[in-house]
């Protein structure tokens, strides 16, 4: 029965992909990119090896190989154009995993040179951190299934003067029923500012910027309390105000809503051969962590980037990353109630930062489930983690990538001896005639032991 889905949508899915081939030599309008994949994932133990399923959005089955078909087909904005309309599609169809027909992408909306507006589904690595190679940023990597959204926000960094520019984003997204607390409300907000030199291969640039998202509103799946969710909530939420009478007794002596974000520092070293890209994250559950003075709770991070395809070195990323410390609380540690700041953990959402039972935030921090969607989050670890992008030839163009990770447990429940993983991982791409693309996966962790995976893709445009 699984595996008739495949089958039933991919011969009219290969008649209407080669129908739009036919025109290959002419793009139609409406269309910036189309290319259709097809491939498989299998695995040697009872879970797929860690690297070969984090930041894929979901797409990759975590308890078993896979099946798949994928289809992606957008359209950007036009530079010619002063107001234009945008789409993505990204459709994965397998036989394995929660979701049989899953849409990464699924959004539509409208841009300008400076704003661009959609709703839907669309996937994102928000954050100072290396676009490619990054594990992924402290508070929101690539690592969940995308969270339908309605998003307002700058078109990149728009220039508000000759050496500052902004990127600032608010977006307003439904987390579904599959939580402890359902139909959930995200509220997700960051405001970035670039300042240095604006050529793209000279001088040096300076960022920081802050991001902040709160899981607010929703019903209690258990005891059916509806959590606040009006237009005065969300002011409240926006501000990181408490709740009024109507909330919960711990939401009125805190801010209403899961709040949590991320503090984040950048330096942008740039000449004509490559780039250097140096940076820095603290996290935040209150007011506590914007201090950022703690000798722990961090993300750096740093990646080398040529700028000469023939370079066998294409580009490099190292990161460390420690969220042991947990913070300075306000309160006295002699007071009954006190307790640290726990992270991606909540008394209220106790599915935590968690969609579709993944890590929204860094990949390395774990969610084990229980009951009624209820997740223990394992937020207590230290990691480092390093990626190798190279150029041989067309045929071989490897991702090297390798992390090493201590879980220490909880903050509420540590683990008396950390327990140690280590992952590696190649992706290999070759580079076809014709822009036929052939992936080549081995991925190995000391915990799940192997797994393979092979796809071929078809750009037309």
């Amino acid at each position: 029965m699984k595996k008739s889905i495949i089958q039933i949508i991919a011969l009219p899915l290969y008649l209407i992909f080669m129908t739009l081939s036919a025109f290959s030599n002419e793009k139609p309008e409406g269309i910036d990119y189309l290319e259709l994949s097809a491939g498989m994932t299998s695995i040697s133990g009872d879970k797929a090896p860690l690297l070969m399923w984090i930041n894929q959005n979901g797409r990759i089955p975590v308890d078993s190989g896979t099946e798949y078909l994928r289809l992606r087909v957008g359209k950007e904005k036009d530079d010619l154009e002063d107001l234009d309309w945008i789409y993505g599609i990204d459709v994965t169809a397998q036989t394995e995993g929660n979701d049989h027909i899953m849409f990464t992408d699924g959004y539509a909306g409208i841009a300008s040179e400076k704003i661009k507006i959609w709703v839907g589904k669309k996937s994102e690595l928000i954050g100072l951190v290396d676009q490619e190679l990054s594990s992924g940023s402290e508070i929101y990597s690539r690592n969940a299934p995308t969270i339908p959204k309605i998003v307002i926000s700058t078109n990149g960094y728009v220039q508000v003067s000759d050496k500052i520019a902004i990127n600032a984003y608010l977006g307003h997204g439904w987390l579904g029923d599959e939580r402890y607390v359902k139909d959930a409300y995200l509220h997700q907000k960051y405001l970035y500012l670039r300042y240095g030199d604006t050529a793209p291969d000279k001088g040096w640039s300076f960022y920081t910027g802050i991001h902040h998202v709160v899981v607010w509103g929703g019903t209690n799946r258990v005891t059916g309390i509806k959590n606040p969710s009006g237009l005065d909530d969300f002011a409240r939420v926006f501000l990181g105000l408490s709740g009024d009478d109507s909330s919960l007794a711990s939401e009125r002596e805190n801010a209403l809503g899961d709040h949590r974000g991320s503090i984040e520092f950048a330096v942008q070293l740039k000449n004509t051969d490559n780039d250097w890209f140096f940076y820095a994250q603290t996290m935040f559950e209150d007011s506590s962590g914007l201090l950022f003075i703690i000798p722990g709770d961090i993300l750096l991070g740093t990646s080398y980037i040529s700028k000469k395809s023939n370079n066998i070195f294409q580009r490099f990323n190292i990161e460390y990353l420690d969220t042991r410390f947990s913070g300075f609380s306000p309160h006295d540690k002699s007071d009954p109630e006190y307790e640290e700041d726990n992270y991606f953990k909540n008394s209220i959402y106790k599915s935590g930062w968690s969609y579709k039972g993944f890590a929204i935030g860094t990949p390395f921090i774990g969610f084990v489930p229980g009951t009624d969607y209820i997740y223990t989050v394992q937020n207590r670890i230290r990691s480092m983690n390093a990626s190798a992008a190279m150029h041989f030839s067309n045929l071989v163009n490897p991702v090297f990538r390798f992390a090493y990770i201590e879980n220490y447990g909880s903050f509420s429940a540590p683990l008396e001896n950390p327990e140690s993983l280590y992952a590696a991982d190649v992706v290999n791409v070759s580079h076809l005639p014709n822009d036929w693309v052939i992936t080549q996966q081995v991925s190995w962790d000391t915990v799940n032991d192997f797994g393979v995976g092979f796809g071929v893709t078809k750009k037309v445009f």
